[in-house]
């Protein structure tokens, strides 16, 4: 009854789009039915812990409250990630960076798109960088056609960015929170193959005859003084963003522990710099609450089959049946493309026993990101760019998929290559 519960949670997050309902509340849902059919049937949970090779038998109430607590760090690091975001946004810090935009060329503004799009996904995460890049698209490319064909771009190359920093993407920072990676080596592995993939990607694409011509970028509209205020915010900003993986690195203090530090000293700043006395309430206002129930309940939902076992069990069969685990990653990449890559890799997390630093784990973190890409729906920059300038899912089939896909296939085998001679 849990794993039918589950499958059908799973089917209406999926499928959001043709049933008109929003992801969160399926999640939801699937999070509390499972846990409560669990206690109220008496079905036997287990803490695994596969490093130990010990199965131990729990309370559902004691292990319940456990998930929640290893949940709750992501949800955390969540909130206090979205409310810097919103204190740069609400001080045009993101506006500020149409400056970059200085270029006459359509080819070259693609390539510039593209590499803000990488870089900036790194720090502030691929979905709150796409939406950005469509809100500075939205003033820069008029033409509603040319600008889907950027967004493709945008997309992919947001994606790429994403992965191999530890804040950069949902699902990398699962690995991260979960002392499956560290920092050093994540960028060491991944950020190459990643920045393969958006090169290729962006090469490919600027030979598309879309592409050829002229641009003429509009100046920016902002005063001296807001566009100062937005530089200074957004260089703060980000940098305080950055010092979180150093924290963990040096002192130790857990993710979440570090982003509300640097939440803290931002709206510091903010309130004494710029006598905001309210800034407080307009930050937590505009936090994406929807996307932290999401996330949440995919968490426990995927906990709860954890706790009885199933993944456990499906992780084994894996191992029995697939010659090698890169071939696994290989496929979970293209199955990431179809349905959403949190739970994905909230599976792969509780299914494989692989210690920190393993190789699977940063072809799980490439595979996971990237490959959401090859289709509209498979990753929340993908989704988000859907929603707010909609775009067809199989325009993006058939325009971008296919670039998509000779980027995620180059970065790829780059990652065989290299996790085959450094044996």
């Amino acid at each position: 009854m849990v794993i039918l519960i589950f499958i059908l949670g799973y089917l209406l997050i999926t499928l959001e789009n043709f049933f008109s309902l929003n992801k969160v509340i399926p999640s939801i849902l699937m999070a509390v039915i499972c846990w409560s059919l669990i206690m109220f049937f008496n079905i036997p949970v287990y803490d695994y812990k596969l490093d130990q090779h010990l199965i131990l038998k729990k309370d559902p109430k004691y292990l319940l409250l456990f998930h929640l607590g290893k949940a709750s760090e992501i949800v955390f690091f969540l909130i206090g990630a979205m409310s810097i975001i919103t204190v740069i946004e609400k001080y045009f810090g993101f506006e500020a960076l149409k400056k970059f935009f200085c270029t006459n060329t359509k080819r070259k503004f693609l390539w510039i798109i593209s590499i803000i799009s990488f870089l900036l996904s790194a720090i502030i995460d691929n979905l709150t960088a796409t939406m950005v890049l469509i809100s500075l698209l939205r003033k820069t490319i008029f033409n509603y056609k040319e600008r889907l064909y950027y967004l493709g771009l945008v997309i992919i190359s947001s994606n790429a960015g994403g992965v191999w920093s530890p804040i950069g993407d949902i699902t990398t920072t699962m690995l991260w929170i979960s002392d499956k990676v560290t920092t050093i080596h994540l960028i060491k592995k991944v950020f190459i193959p990643s920045l393969l993939c958006m090169i290729i990607s962006t090469l490919i694409a600027s030979y598309m005859p879309i592409f050829n011509g002229f641009i003429q970028i509009n100046k920016n509209n902002l005063s001296k003084e807001n566009l100062d205020k937005g530089f200074f915010i957004l260089k703060i900003g980000l940098f305080l963003m950055l010092l979180v993986p150093i924290f963990k690195t040096i002192i130790g203090i857990p993710p979440y522990m570090g982003m509300m530090f640097s939440l803290g000293i931002l709206l510091f700043i903010v309130s004494k710099k710029y006598k905001s006395k309210s800034i407080l309430d307009d930050t937590f206002k505009n936090i994406d609450i929807s996307s932290i129930l999401f996330f949440l309940g995919i968490l426990l939902s995927v906990s709860c089959l954890e706790s009885m076992g199933k993944l456990y069990s499906l992780s084994n069969w894996i191992n029995e049946t697939v010659y090698t685990w890169k071939i696994t990653t290989f496929l979970f990449g293209l199955i990431s493309s179809i349905i959403d890559n949190v739970p994905l890799m909230a599976a792969s997390i509780a299914m494989f026993s692989y210690p920190i630093n393993h190789d699977l784990w940063y072809f799980m973190a490439y595979v996971s990101g990237i490959g959401g890409s090859i289709l509209l729906i498979g990753s929340a920059a993908g989704v988000a760019a859907m929603s707010m300038e909609k775009i067809d899912f199989f325009w993006y089939l058939k325009k971008i998929s296919w670039i998509a896909l000779i980027g995620y296939i180059s970065g790829f085998i780059y990652m065989l290559i290299y996790s085959f001679f450094s044996l």
